[in-house]
């Protein structure tokens, strides 16, 4: 026998914002690679329903490049995290995505050759 479809609300969602990363944060992190680092990229992964991450790894995820960069939420704030030769290393927690972008990029810029950044040669 077949049930009405009845639509409500989730009692559990109360408006927060989102408490893992979604494609829309790997979007903006891939907008921002796309203007200093294009030749990297950046991947959303899933561990679970509470948990993701975005990895940001250089071409071929060659360590020689650079480091891998490992961003999460963790605990309403968004954490930065390296990953190069074998050594995780906690960067900071940072109160915004954009903030945690921004120091991110900090230790992206410096890594980069010319050919890794096009757009930032000009400047």
């Amino acid at each position: 026998m077949p049930f009405p479809a009845r639509a409500s609300v989730s009692p559990s969602w109360r408006g927060e914002p989102a408490t893992i990363l979604t494609w829309e944060d790997r979007a903006d992190v891939r907008a921002l690679l796309a203007e200093i680092a294009p030749t990297w990229s950046a991947e959303l992964n899933h561990g679970g329903p509470e948990d993701s991450t975005i990895v940001v790894t250089p071409e071929g995820a060659n360590d020689l490049l650079g480091p891998a960069f490992v961003l999460h939420r963790e605990r309403g704030r968004v954490r930065l995290d390296q990953f190069r030769w074998d050594e995780y290393r906690a960067l900071g927690s940072f109160a915004t995505l954009a903030e945690a972008l921004a120091a991110m990029t900090a230790r992206l810029v410096p890594l980069l050759t010319p050919r890794d950044r096009p757009a930032l040669a000009n400047h």
